[in-house]
């Protein structure tokens, strides 16, 4: 339910709130007059109950959101706060959190902005301490240039591009990245594919990296494992390959290959996917051998002319391989619960609006409940994390954690805020973990939460679930008729070294998790003033860089007539 012009807290729903504990005294009356027309409240049902999450926003006199309260499955609530600057960029967030019988928890997020009105520098207080949580420089481009993590050069990333604004390179004490498009040891890319990548993590030594071939429909075949800047010592311990799609993009075969043992590497999955349509219906593996120490595989655990099975919405009931007996959704197509064979259930809690607001694990006799109150997750019942923009915060000891991420937003290294390197992840194309050092938080593949829990192995898109070992989302996506030449269940088009999935729903090309900007539209924004504002940038960027000042005169004085145009 959503309601528009203040009716929401003056009528019936303002009163219904009395017996929910929600904080009345936050929920008021809005008699500014500046809410007209907006957005003003909103009740969302629970999954699974009558309990509903209300919701008030507040605005003012521009019509910008000040101020939304809403309460949490915890009998609390969360007051979010918005001060914005003269140009309509937000100052401060303030977000206070609270839940029957917890600590209440204040956060205030400062904005900094430089000439160009980008975020130059991001400051956070919880519990009245400051700290600098980010610092951000731009090249003469508007580039993201390096960034520097809790206010230290020592955690400071930088990175590059080539002309084409392409990034080339993250460089940092604890993560180095390298991308190759048209250069490097793979089969040279000329359309922004990357040909080969290599990288080097956490404390180690060693630069690992893989060579990537492609189809004519740009899906990747082989990304081909090597260590060295050259891609060849220690070929092939962490290959993944696709064997063949269908008309559809379905993958058909998949090989990978791992660890065997504590000195031996080989084949560890050579699957063959028999499909009905677009949905899957059986999985062989031709290979015995299992990953070493219980790494990541696919785990062939059943033998059955009909392994898997679909509801009439495309989505997943059974997967015999898991030992998943069966599994209910929600009216979203999201999941209810999944039942395992041997009684062992994952419930989930959704609102209305496709909100996770709570897991329950049920794995034999032990119950793990996992609570979502916006950025603060709470595990049987006490404040675990408190995620901020560049990683998170361990409430336990209110200390600071950061995520390195490389070129597609995965979390390859977890830094504590003295540079200390608690989490190493390393990465098959298709994001399953082939190595893993301390796994000290869950957010991994893409930046999305990995539930390992009874062998599950699915990342939570959002919209959606992600199985790894066999490269497709188990559900239909809700979107489908905007690629509607691939199969609803495909992964990033199957190029998941330059695309990721968003949400499960939006494929993105070549994507930018760090802010970087790569697009003039990006860049100059989308008012009305566009003309003056590249003139504007022009002049800047004549100040700024001498070289680039004297191509933007030449091209002045041109005869010549250049056009920027707005692309809509």
């Amino acid at each position: 339910m959503h309601e528009q012009d203040g009716f929401f807290r003056s009528g019936g729903a303002c009163a219904e709130l009395g017996g929910t504990g929600f904080p009345t005294s936050q929920f008021t009356n809005d008699t500014s007059g500046y809410s007209k027309g907006s957005l003003t409240g909103s009740a969302v049902t629970v999954s699974g109950s009558s309990t509903k999450i209300y919701k008030g926003y507040y605005y003012d006199v521009k019509g910008r959101v000040t101020k939304v309260v809403q309460n949490n499955l915890l009998g609390g609530y969360d007051v979010t706060n918005t001060v914005y600057t003269f140009t309509g960029q937000p100052a401060t967030v303030t977000h206070s959190h609270t839940a029957s019988g917890k600590s209440t928890r204040t956060e205030v997020y400062t904005y900094s902005y430089d000439h160009a009105d980008r975020v130059s520098k991001v400051e956070h207080t919880l519990g009245g301490t400051k700290i600098t949580l980010a610092d951000y420089t731009y090249d003469s481009f508007g580039r993201l240039s390096t960034k520097s993590l809790h206010g230290s050069a020592a955690n400071k990333l930088t990175y590059a591009y080539n002309l084409r604004s392409w990034l080339t390179g993250i460089t940092s004490t604890r993560f180095t990245q390298n991308l190759y498009y048209n250069t490097g040891v793979g089969t040279a890319r000329y359309n922004g594919s990357i040909s080969s990548m290599t990288w080097k993590s956490g404390n180690e030594s060693t630069v690992r990296g893989y060579k990537f071939t492609y189809d004519g429909l740009d899906r990747m075949l082989n990304a081909t494992y090597g260590e060295t800047a050259g891609i060849s010592t220690n070929a092939n311990r962490f290959s993944e390959n696709v064997t063949g799609y269908d008309k559809n993009g379905n993958i058909k075969g998949l090989q990978r290959y791992g660890q065997l043992s504590s000195a031996a590497y080989g084949m560890i999955d050579n699957l063959t996917l028999t499909l009905n349509g677009n949905q899957l219906n059986r999985v062989d593996d031709a290979v015995t051998a299992s990953a070493y120490n219980g790494g990541f595989e696919f785990k062939n655990g059943a033998n059955a002319a009909d392994e898997y099975s679909y509801d009439a919405n495309g989505n997943l009931t059974k997967d015999l391989n898991k030992g998943i007996s069966g599994i209910t959704y929600n009216f979203l197509n999201l999941p209810n619960v999944v039942t395992f064979s041997d009684g062992s259930t994952i419930t989930y809690t959704y609102g209305a609006d496709g909100t996770k607001l709570r897991t329950v694990h049920k794995i034999g006799s032990t119950t793990t409940t996992t609570d979502y109150c916006g950025n603060v997750v709470y595990e049987n019942g006490v404040q675990k994390l408190l995620l901020t923009e560049e990683g998170y915060v361990t409430l336990s000891d209110s200390k600071y954690h950061y995520y390195l991420k490389d070129h597609q937003g995965n979390n390859r290294v977890v830094i504590s805020q003295s540079g200390t390197v608690e989490e190493t992840n390393h990465y098959y194309p298709f994001g399953g973990a082939f190595a893993s050092t301390s796994n000290v938080q869950p957010y991994k593949y893409n930046g999305k939460e990995l539930d390992s829990k009874k062998g599950l192995n699915w990342y939570d898109y959002g919209a959606r679930h992600y199985d790894a070992a066999l490269g497709r989302f188990t559900t239909n996506d809700r979107f489908a008729e905007k690629y509607y030449s691939m199969s609803p269940y495909q992964y990033g088009a199957n190029n998941p070294v330059n695309n990721i999935d968003v949400n499960g729903d939006t494929i993105v090309v070549n994507p930018n998790p760090n802010g970087l900007i790569d697009n003039v539209r990006m860049f100059f924004g989308f008012d009305t003033k566009y003309q003056k504002d590249v003139k504007a940038d022009l002049q800047q960027l004549k100040k700024d860089d001498k070289e680039i000042g004297e191509m933007i005169i030449e091209l002045e004085k041109s005869k010549n007539v250049h056009s920027i145009t707005r692309t809509k």
